[in-house]
């Protein structure tokens, strides 16, 4: 039963997701992922507090949803958004735990909130939608090989913070980036011969980073998936992972080494 809500799930999301990537104006996107990251601030905030988030949480998730929504349009607010949620904090005029509630608020809108935005930032860019589906795919087929390599032939245990993933699922992972580049990258141009491979290599590498930060968050709070929002598939972050880093990894090396334009942070 579980196998198809997943599929069900997944047929009615992807359609929705390609319809977006491809049809919304880059400023629309923006506001969509922007919602998309608050829920993962959300999400991220209820590992340190399960049974009812403070006010101050809640401001960092608007201010979350603000930092993603204007990063496209080249408005800097995160420094802004971090001042809020401290000051959010500091109004609630607790002492105890000052350290660890200020830097789980913070991260919300560092770790999900700027890593996420670089999406939106792909989709602004010029072929900005076909960025965003190489995007997609090579991060999904990454992810894909990596569950059935590890499920076929994995043996070798790769990390205690993920017991699931093994040596080899990971080097089948990476290899699938790789190939998912290249073979994306027949619909783009402005890329290289050896762009592809730098990019399914740094993605492939990224996109398991992401993945084992969350699951070190996930452990720590002691949940098997980030919340119960995506029907079969657990929650935001649990579908973002790998996206955050990846993402962020995307942009600037297109940055760098494609668009040769200056960074916008």
């Amino acid at each position: 039963m579980l196998g198809k809500d997943r599929l069900i799930t997944a047929a009615i999301g992807l359609p929705l997701v390609a319809a977006a990537v491809s049809l919304l104006p880059t400023v629309w996107f923006g506001a969509l992922i922007g919602l998309i990251g608050a829920a993962g601030v959300w999400e991220l905030y209820r590992f340190r507090y399960p049974e009812k988030l403070p006010p101050a949480a809640w401001v960092g998730i608007v201010c979350g949803f603000c930092v993603i929504t204007a990063a496209p349009l080249g408005w800097q607010v995160l420094a802004p958004a971090v001042l809020l949620v401290l000051l959010a904090r500091l109004a609630s005029g607790r002492i105890e735990n000052a350290l660890g509630d200020s830097g789980t608020l913070v991260l919300g809108l560092t770790y999900v909130a700027v890593l996420l935005s670089h999406v939106a930032l792909l989709h602004g860019a010029e072929q900005g939608f076909k960025w965003v589906f190489l995007l997609m795919l090579i991060t999904w087929c990454g992810d894909a090989a990596a569950y059935y390599t590890g499920r076929t032939i994995g043996r070798r245990k790769l990390t205690a913070v993920s017991p699931n993933k093994t040596v080899e699922g990971t080097l089948g992972g990476i290899l699938a980036s790789v190939a998912a580049a290249y073979g994306g990258s027949l619909f783009i141009h402005g890329m290289d011969r050896l762009d592809p491979l730098w990019i399914g290599l740094l993605l492939g590498v990224l996109a398991l980073t992401g993945d084992l930060v969350e699951s070190l968050f996930k452990r720590e709070a002691g949940v098997k998936d980030s919340s119960t929002l995506i029907p079969a598939h657990g929650g935001v972050l649990d579908k973002l992972d790998a996206f955050l880093f990846t993402g962020t990894g995307l942009y600037y090396y297109l940055t760098f080494a494609v668009w040769n334009t200056p960074v916008t942070p």
